[in-house]
């Protein structure tokens, strides 16, 4: 089709708001159809905050309503003189808005469409929805063929109405994944469309959404699937249906888009509890082979949200049965539609989050095989489009994962391969994407583990650059997102680790400075989310470390700190029993208060926290599926049951539980692996076995390890136990 300009290319005056017929014209691509049937419906149907309505701006008065909107495949069908219809429409339309993506690019009636409204001088109300591609991709060498902006949209118009080389920056709204999400990219273009600014209307529209939420929300789910029913009926006006399923969808979209966005970035997402309750209360009743597509992919967005709210506040299994209910759904959407990535895509991510709770209960086995199928199914994904950097990653994520049942299992060498691979792969990905968070997320992530396995090593000094490293990258996103509460709440934890490798080579002042800051951090967010179980008991770590810091210099300050660790680590266990880190640090804390009070000779307390460490240590093996994580602690339990036996004068039960220690020192490493040092150390020490510890002494020296304790620090009754 050939657009032909009016007035023999000559620009035409803007002429008054009023004289307009359409309040929008939209060009697009014939391939991106379904995208034009969105923006339409979701222009028509959008109802203008009344407090903005009759608003005189630079642009006019805002009206109550956005429609008519003009579509040209729908409403020149029948046309004779498409040339002359379309012109006579774009003069008649307030606005173009372009649907941009590579088909776009390629299309002669969009670049004439958007030639022909420039040359009627309205270049400043042209308007971009971008669905697909890269902007200014014709700049990139091998990647012209994702331009998405056509060439009028990117060139500038001399005084004849000719396109020039000077470029133009089109004012755009992006719907691409990542990017600005439906619910804002809709807002941007009324924004611009209304000549108001997005801040002001987007908090009006979620003032809006936050009144009647509570009142409706539960009524929009139900509502959903009754337009749905009506959308197809008989019986039912056509757009009447639309306008309700419209609508349902719009509430539906806030809830699960700008809401829980919002409420995650500043850590709130208990107040999405009763809404989360209710929606899976209606899922519940649902089966997912009888709803639509679109029904199947909110519902599973809406659940796989819950899951992770439900994780974040310590329940497990509730959490777990969201995610196999959002597996379930976009399982049915991935056997519909087996050759679309992006639900091969969305079902990966089910696998993903069912396996990391099984992960988190310490059941190996069964979170190997989902983490395994959602590696695999990013394999998948990665082979169907190479250029698509986001399932590229899905890869490097699913290795990772793996590469941490590896380090749960004690298969160093294996998990360290995987993770050198990965974090080479992030660090080039860093560089060519300076500006993406997310990057850095995970390669802080990979640079923790690596930094954890050469700190199992002995390679002190690569671990506290690796750790370094970690926090390095966190503490970028939190500069760069001061208000995003996921940043903050990763802070304290990687400090954690930088604590313990400069406690353990001489840096305790660095080390009591980064626990108190990682505390003080956390402390923050727990006051602002009570609710947040992870949030507490990385508190409680927190706390575990100043306590065996502070032990050094003040026992009484040491000894406030454990019970605080011990109390915040309960309450976690209490509330999921389940949850394998919160049932190691309870028994950590636990230990530690025991090792305190033997310190100070009271033995009978220590003896009371060391069988209290004990009976959950039991208890948790019971339900751990080949985790090695716990081959310490029951170690340095016996150790210190062996040191209050001794002190007591009881020399068979001293020497009883100094042996098993010593044997699940050396259990499956000969010899012994160099985080099984220390304590070892220790343990050979307790029975004056000098010259046996002389050469695990020499190795951990010669790396830069530095005893928190002097090693030699046995009670005084416990000298003859080893004499008798």
């Amino acid at each position: 089709m050939v657009v032909v300009p009016t007035r023999g290319g000559a620009a035409m005056p803007d002429p008054s708001v009023a004289s307009f017929t359409y309040r929008a014209f939209i060009s697009y691509s014939h391939r991106d159809k379904a995208w034009a049937d969105w923006l339409h419906r979701a222009l028509e149907t959008y109802r203008v905050p009344s407090r903005l309505v009759g608003t005189r701006t630079a642009h006019g008065e805002i009206p109550r309503r956005l429609n008519p909107i003009f579509r040209d495949r729908e409403e020149l069908a029948s046309a004779t003189d498409l040339g002359r219809r379309v012109n006579e429409a774009l003069a008649r339309s307030e606005n173009l808005i372009v649907v941009c993506s590579p088909a776009s690019t390629t299309s002669r009636w969009v670049n004439e469409e958007v030639l022909a409204y420039k040359r009627m001088g309205r270049a400043g109300r042209i308007f971009c929805l971008i669905v697909d591609g890269e902007p200014d991709a014709t700049d990139m060498p091998g990647r012209e063929a994702e331009e998405c902006f056509c060439p009028a949209l990117r060139f500038q118009l001399d005084a004849n109405g000719q396109p020039t080389g000077e470029r133009t920056e089109p004012i755009a709204a992006d719907v691409r994944p990542g990017k600005d999400g439906k619910q804002n990219a809709k807002l941007k273009l009324i924004a611009g469309m209304l000549d108001v600014g997005f801040d002001a209307l987007a908090r009006r529209e979620a003032r809006r959404h936050r009144h009647r939420l509570l009142a409706i929300t539960t009524a929009a789910l139900v509502g959903m699937a009754i337009t749905s029913v009506l959308a197809v009926s008989a019986y039912v006006a056509r757009n009447d249906a639309q306008r309700r399923q419209a609508q349902a969808e719009d509430i539906l979209g806030f809830m699960l888009g700008d809401l829980r966005k919002k409420l995650s970035t500043v850590g709130r997402l208990d107040l999405m509890v009763a809404v989360d309750d209710k929606a899976t209360t209606y899922f519940d009743t649902l089966q997912p082979r009888d709803l639509s597509e679109h029904a199947l992919e909110e519902q599973a967005r809406l659940l796989t949200g819950i899951g992770q709210v439900r994780l974040d506040q310590g329940h497990a299994d509730k959490a777990m049965q969201a995610f196999r209910d959002a597996y379930a759904r976009s399982n049915e959407l991935h056997q519909r539609q087996p050759g679309n990535g992006q639900r091969l895509f969305d079902l990966a991510q089910a696998e993903y989050w069912i396996g990391f709770v099984f992960w988190r209960q310490g059941r190996l086995d069964d979170a190997k095989a989902w983490l395994t199928r959602y590696r695999d199914s990013a394999l998948r994904l990665a082979a169907m489009d190479r250029s698509n950097f986001a399932w590229q990653r899905e890869v490097a994520y699913g290795d990772v994962n793996l590469g941490t049942l590896d380090l749960a299992r004690n298969r160093d060498q294996q998990a360290e391969t995987i993770f050198q691979s990965a974090y080479a792969l992030y660090l080039g990905w860093i560089k060519t994407h300076p500006h993406v968070a997310d990057l850095r997320d995970e390669a802080a992530t990979v640079a923790s583990y690596l930094g954890s396995l050469a700190m199992k090593d002995g390679r002190l000094a690569e671990a506290r650059s690796r750790f370094t490293e970690q926090v390095d990258y966190i503490s970028a996103n939190r500069a760069a997102e001061p208000a995003n509460a996921q940043w903050q709440a990763q802070w304290p934890d990687a400090r954690l680790f930088l604590v313990q490798v400069q406690a353990e080579t001489g840096g305790v002042a660095d080390a009591r400075s980064g626990a108190a800051e990682a505390a003080a951090l956390s402390e923050t967010l727990t006051r602002q989310d009570p609710t947040n179980k992870a949030w507490q008991l990385q508190l409680g770590m927190d706390y575990w470390w100043q306590a065996r810091l502070d032990s050094l210099v003040s026992p009484a300050q040491a000894q406030a700190a454990a019970r605080k660790a011990e109390r915040a680590a309960s309450a976690v266990h209490a509330a999921e029993p389940n949850d394998g880190l919160a049932q190691h640090w309870l028994a950590k804390a636990r230990v530690l208060l025991g090792e305190l009070a033997w310190r100070r000779s009271d033995l009978d307390g220590a003896s009371a926290w060391l069988s209290q460490a004990d009976a959950g240590l039991k208890a948790a093996a019971t339900s751990q599926q080949g985790n090695d994580g716990y081959g310490l602690l029951p170690a340095e339990l016996h150790w210190l049951q062996g040191n209050v036996a001794a002190q007591r004068g009881d020399v068979a039960a001293a020497r009883a539980a100094w042996a098993e220690a010593e044997h699940i020192l050396r259990e499956g490493s000969d010899p012994p692996a160099f985080d099984r040092l220390p304590l070892l150390v220790r343990v050979l020490l307790a029975q004056h076995r000098d010259a046996d510890a002389a050469p695990y002494l020499a190795k951990l020296d010669h790396s830069g390890y530095v005893p928190l304790y002097p090693w030699k620090q046995t009670p005084i009754a416990q000298a003859t136990v080893t004499s008798q």
